[in-house]
């Protein structure tokens, strides 16, 4: 009889684990909505985001930068990237993964954009866990350069170097090209010299970042991104079209 109780309660204990795994994606996807669509929704400066979060972009998606940030009281975090893709964080400062349907409410990508596939939320990786075909080629194509850091979203390996360069491997650790920080998933960028940026925005860099290299520009959606090359480390610079400062992002 003792033997069927223990038979009957880790019978109901599987099943009672089982449901509770099955309603945490539930749950999760409940919360990255009520994320994005709050009343009460602030917007916050990435430099005052909670350490944990901000260490995760700095890991993880260094090949690109905040755009934006907000935080749902009570609730968590949505920060909108200058790629097109949009992070989830609760209170507790974990990153969410939206794994149900698209939602109405949100048109008809998933949350986190429109170039989001399930799973494709990123890890670090350290460099000596870096296939070896990627450290061969660096150390090829890019003598006399260190691996700053390097990161794995969607099978895909993005390695940050010297240079400054960001460079983006499959799988299997083959080259498939170098990624700019101000690039989009989806947008088009009309790319722009040095010459052909508006005389406001080349007065603004020229007064706040004479030590800096200009290394690209780009016109998109009514912006014009910068991205200079600073001894201090990346300036990412968002501009107007007619050369008024929107923001400043490293």
């Amino acid at each position: 009889m003792k033997k069927l109780y223990w038979i009957l309660f880790a019978g109901f204990a599987f099943l009672l684990s089982a449901c509770n795994k099955a309603e945490e994606p539930v749950a999760e996807d409940a919360l990255i909505l009520e994320i994005a669509s709050a009343s009460g929704r602030e917007m916050v400066e990435p430099a005052d985001l909670p350490r944990p979060i901000a260490a995760y972009v700095e890991d993880v998606y260094f090949d690109t930068y905040i755009e934006t940030a907000f935080l749902a009281p009570a609730k968590g975090y949505e920060l909108n990237m200058g790629n097109g893709e949009n992070l989830f964080f609760g209170m507790d400062n974990r990153l969410l993964e939206f794994s149900g349907q698209e939602s109405p409410r949100l048109g008809t990508n998933s949350p986190h954009g429109p170039c989001y596939r399930p799973g494709a939320l990123g890890s670090p990786i350290a460099v000596e866990r870096l296939p070896d075909a990627v450290v061969r080629y660096i150390t090829a194509n890019y003598p006399r350069n260190q691996i700053r850091r390097a990161s794995v979203r969607s099978g895909y390996y993005i390695v940050a170097i010297d240079v400054p360069a960001l460079l983006l491997f499959n799988e299997r650790g083959a080259f498939v090209e170098e990624l700019s920080p101000i690039r989009h998933c989806q947008q088009a960028c009309r790319p722009l010299r040095y010459d052909q940026l508006p005389g406001g925005i080349l007065r603004y860099i020229e007064a706040n970042y004479g030590e800096a290299t200009f290394r690209q520009a780009c016109a998109r959606s009514g912006k014009i991104a910068v991205w200079l090359a600073h001894p201090r480390g990346r300036v990412i610079l968002v501009f107007d079209r007619e050369g008024n400062l929107l923001f400043v992002r490293g």
